[in-house]
């Protein structure tokens, strides 16, 4: 990096394709997040600390930038458990300015224009219960750095006594934890006659089944693992300091608004963030980037169908809850089409599915 500026870059989530190469082969993976300077990449294929390789990134829009890094860190399958990440490596990108190097800096200060500036008052109070160590240092930090004034401890009890000094804006709290879990956690606030009106956010790894006990017990988010501090922090702002007026997440049912309607809002209005969809026994995410939707994550597997027939398949959706919280979305795009041609497609495919009258 020769003289680069020490200290830590902003780094905002991005999803791009990126190849390295290992003795055994090319390994073609997925950003995690980038940076001016760096970047993190989803894998198991892991290098050594200080190796220096080769990158060829591939942005939203098709470019490919050949850049030269340094693997900085690494987090193994275990340690990545520990912390609620994804496990991979950190580079740092190394060499002088390239043209490619400068595409990707523009590229990153065009995602910090799309991300919402959250204005947080250090009056904003939170408190974490987390029993690991590594994971609560972790969401202390990221949230004091956003802005909060942050209390953490390792238990519901501890929770609970930190509130009788002061009365909290919001709760994170670990799903699972030796003896108060956080579904008890919920059901004492409720009960409570200064609590029971505090927000509270649960992080785990309970699954489907888990994420709807949490909600049925008046728990107000979700947050599943691993996550990324940026994900949280938005998580964090949008329930315990939310600014409407600046970027607001939507919420409610797909019996009120379909979701053929809630996406062509999106498309018209050019958003970028995570849809989250909840029905028919099924949990999906629909990432939007720029009103487009270019990608899809489902709780139901179905390897043989393309991203763009499950999408198409959940617009018969009817019932069922829908959230979608801004943030800055980049990636490849496996979708393909635009909003409206999915419509169209939609409604091609159900026209095609009636019984034809038969004639007189």
């Amino acid at each position: 990096m020769g003289n680069a500026r020490r200290g830590r870059d902003q780094r905002l989530v991005s999803r791009c394709r990126v190849e390295f190469d290992r003795p055994s082969g090319s390994v073609e993976a997925e950003t995690e997040d980038l940076s001016p300077r760096g970047l993190y990449i989803r894998t198991d294929a892991l290098l050594p600390v200080g190796e220096e390789t080769d990158l060829r990134l591939t942005l939203p829009d098709g470019d490919v930038l050949a850049l030269f890094a340094r693997v900085a860190h690494m987090l193994t399958p275990s340690a990545a458990r520990a912390l609620g990440r994804h496990p991979g490596m950190g580079f740092e990108l190394i060499g002088p300015d390239t043209p490619a190097r400068l595409k990707l800096r523009t590229h990153v200060d065009e995602l910090k224009s799309e991300i919402t500036n959250p204005g947080l008052s250090s009056t904003t109070q939170i408190i974490v219960v987390e029993p690991s160590v590594p994971l609560r240092t972790r969401m202390a930090r990221c949230l004091e750095d956003a802005g909060f004034k942050v209390s953490a401890v390792a238990s519901a009890t501890e929770a609970f006594e930190a509130c009788a000094v002061w009365r909290p804006d919001a709760i994170v709290s670990a799903s699972e934890m030796p003896g108060m879990s956080g579904i008890d956690l919920a059901m004492a606030m409720s009960e409570h006659s200064t609590l029971s009106d505090v927000p509270l956010i649960l992080t785990g790894e309970d699954g489907d089944l888990g994420r709807l006990e949490a909600f049925r017990a008046g728990v107000r988010d979700y947050v599943p693992q691993p996550f990324l501090d940026e994900e949280l922090v938005i998580r964090v702002h949008r329930i315990a300091a939310p600014a409407p007026a600046i970027n607001p997440g939507l919420r409610g049912s797909l019996s009120d608004i379909t979701l053929g309607t809630l996406l062509s809002l999106l498309e018209f209005e050019r958003k970028s963030g995570v849809l989250l969809l909840l029905g028919n026994g099924e949990i999906a995410r629909v990432f939007v980037a720029e009103g487009k939707c270019i990608k899809l994550e489902s709780s139901v597997v179905n390897g043989a169908a393309r991203p763009r027939d499950r999408l198409i398949k959940l617009l018969d959706w009817t019932e069922g809850q829908f959230e979608f919280s801004p943030m800055a979305i980049g990636g490849r795009d496996e979708i393909g089409v635009s909003t409206t041609q999915l419509l169209l497609e939609h409604a091609r495919r159900y026209d095609e599915s009636r019984p034809t009258p038969r004639p007189k």
